[in-house]
């Protein structure tokens, strides 16, 4: 029984924060306790969101933050940063720190960091099971005697141990907390003492201790080193001077005179706590990991899972059609018997949207969610990444670029979102403008619906293809216009992992709920809408006003306007649309030339209503117009050349 429940009052409440390094699994701990239920919001004065939910548990409410990621406390990136500033804010009550216990000693400097705060906090040694893979485990008792923070094993994708830690968290929150503070070498406590020493008033901060603030200053903090120099210039110079002789004691530089007697600190707490046994050989997970890896391997498995996809969906698209052609078109008969008034009109608009989504939903749709589901799972996304890195820097992409390319293949909005981890304009600007032709899951429905039914897989492919080439040229020519050099980027590569099929069904269903509570009551509504236009006769002027394009450019029916001009807002809307304002089936209405160029310029054109509000939030009106324009006369130019090539 889930002891976790949606709250349903909104009293005082607990502030408890997930903090942890990427891929330490803080997502799957929420999920696991929200259900799935996400609040996302943007912290205050910024565009860099976080999930949030309200739950309760054994009769105690509290809200539970999935914070973004972070390695350490001295953070330039503006994600991590907010993670740092909310941390220190005073709002939060307990603090989760999670840690991959199967990489412990590395996630621990982040811990001792969260430690030093003194805000009241715990410590959740997350895949355990991994870990004990591995031949390691760990004496929780003995780091509570040496932290005095409670440690707890747990598995999350598992639900393991979640319940004990949270009752820990809530217990904690409730008492006093005294955690044993790290103790650094004798000179660098001295130091410490020194700047406490002269420690001003005026720089008082309420919820930190001032020997946090301290080392905060040590570590020379941007933020804390201006609020020292506002208070004091005389104790901003004195650190400055302290700093400066314990770097020269050391050699080391002076941004870095902690860092290292921090991992000494950790390696010592690790090497209490931890023990290891001879851990499983090298097995079937190991040598799949280093197929995968490998060039060849990589992109072999690539091809394979969009093989099986494009596969389950034409088999599907097959067996699909063949349930609902009989009684969809019994229903369209028996409509068309009522007569042809508006209410007829209506009765047939909903009749098409209703057919129209079960044909995105079931034989498109699922299959790709599925796959996007088993890459973030099993951990092949940032293999994918690592494979494609050289490849994005040939053609001027910055590596970090990466990851909002991949995710743009789900949807482009939250991938334009994600390029805010980029460092600066020049590269956050070029991923943004090429991310819109990358294929998303709506153009993905189109291309499966008609190239997959009518033109056969390897043209299937080719559109798949053609959005990645079409964000592969853009990127090349605006590097070439762009001051500026690459850099590299070095990613955290976490283990291959295999897949649990109740948290791939829950993805899965989120993401198609999105689809069942928004877009197909709207490709309905839309359909009604269009039929009730049609029965009017206004969409003759869409369609008149696109003529140009559509007739003259492209050599497709003038009736075609309307579905791709409903396209903006949404691209299933455009399939959606396709059969009713063609006034039949799409096969039988139209060539397989016409067919080719209708789905190449659905793969290039404007991007939806919602990427476009992206691109104005993350890059300025500018950006999004420019976006909008590229993208139209790339499709423009590629559909027109193909309408006069006979390729089929």
């Amino acid at each position: 029984m889930n002891p976790f429940e949606p709250a349903r009052g909104r009293g005082h409440e607990l502030v408890i924060a997930l903090a942890g390094q990427p891929n330490c699994g803080k997502s799957t701990i929420f999920n696991t306790v929200g259900g799935f239920k996400v609040n996302t919001a943007n912290f205050a004065g910024t565009s860099v969101s976080y999930a949030e939910t309200t739950v309760c548990f054994h009769g105690r409410t509290f809200r539970l933050i999935d914070l973004p990621g972070t390695y350490s406390i001295s953070s330039f990136d503006l994600a991590e940063k907010v993670t740092r500033d909310f941390l220190l804010s005073g709002q939060v009550d307990v603090i989760i720190s999670v840690a991959d216990a199967s990489l412990l000693s590395r996630s621990l400097e982040f811990t001792l960091q969260l430690q030093e705060m003194g805000v009241p906090m715990v410590l959740a040694l997350n895949m355990i099971d991994e870990a004990h893979r591995k031949g390691m485990q760990f004496d929780v008792e003995r780091f509570r005697e040496l932290t005095g923070v409670a440690a707890l094993e747990v598995t999350a994708v598992q639900g393991k141990g979640i319940p004990e830690l949270f009752a820990e968290a809530i217990r904690l929150a409730e008492a006093d907390y005294r955690p044993i503070l790290p103790q650094y070498d004798r000179d660098v406590e001295q130091c410490l003492a020194g700047i406490l020493g002269r420690y001003p008033a005026a720089l008082a901060t309420p919820n930190l201790s001032p020997r946090f603030v301290a080392i905060r200053l040590l570590e020379m903090d941007e933020h804390f080193g201006r609020l020292a120099r506002e208070a004091d210039p005389a104790f901003a110079d004195f650190v400055d001077d302290q700093r400066r002789q314990l770097a020269e004691l050391h050699g080391w530089p002076e941004a870095g005179v902690l860092a290292s007697h921090r991992h000494a600190v950790v390696l010592d707490l690790y090497e209490q706590i931890a023990t290891h046994r001879r851990g499983s050989s090298e097995g079937l997970r190991e040598r799949v990991d280093a197929f995968i890896t490998s060039p060849l391997g990589g992109l072999a498995t690539l091809a394979v899972s969009l093989l099986a996809m494009f596969y389950s969906a034409f088999w599907l698209g097959d067996v699909i059609s063949g349930w609902l052609e009989g009684p969809f078109a019994r229903l369209s008969g028996a409509i068309l018997a009522l007569g042809a008034g508006p209410f007829e009109s209506i009765l047939m608009g909903l009749a098409q949207g209703v057919e129209a989504g079960a044909g995105i939903i079931l034989p498109y749709l699922i299959p790709l969610l599925v796959l996007l589901a088993l890459y973030e799972d099993t951990g092949f996304l940032p293999r994918l990444a690592f494979l494609l890195d050289g490849l994005l820097h040939r053609v001027g992409l910055h590596g970090k670029s990466i990851v909002p390319l991949i995710i743009g293949y789900g949807c482009n909005v939250p991938a334009i979102m994600a390029t805010r981890n980029l460092d600066n304009w020049r590269d956050r600007m070029i991923a943004m403008l090429a991310i819109p032709f990358i294929t998303c899951s709506a153009r993905t429905v189109v291309i499966l619906a008609l190239a997959g039914k009518y033109l056969g897989a390897g043209w299937t492919a080719f559109m798949y293809l053609l959005g990645l080439a079409g964000a592969m040229l853009l990127a090349f020519a605006l590097s070439r216009t762009k001051a500026g050099s690459l850099l590299g980027v070095i990613m955290d590569m976490p283990p291959l992992r295999r897949p649990y099929p109740g948290i791939i069904v829950k993805k899965i269903w989120l993401r198609l709920r999105e689809f069942l509570v928004v877009a197909w009551p709207v490709i309905a509504i839309a359909s009604v809408v269009l039929s009730v236009l049609s029965f009017y006769g206004f969409d003759r002027y869409v369609n008149a006003a696109l003529a140009p394009l559509t007739s003259g450019v492209m050599h497709l029916p003038a009736s075609t306007g309307i579905a791709l001009f409903l396209g903006v807002f949404r691209k299933e809307l455009a399939l959606a649309i396709l059969g009713t304002a063609l006034g039949g089936d799409i096969g039988a209405v139209l060539s397989h030339q016409q067919i080719l160029v209708l789905v190449v310029f659905t793969t290039l054109y404007i991007p939806c209503l919602a990427t476009l509000a992206a691109l104005w939030k993350e890059g300025g009106w500018k950006t999004c117009l420019a976006s909008a324009a590229l993208n139209l006369l790339a499709a423009l130019a590629v559909a027109g050349l193909f309408a006069r090539l006979a390729l089929i």
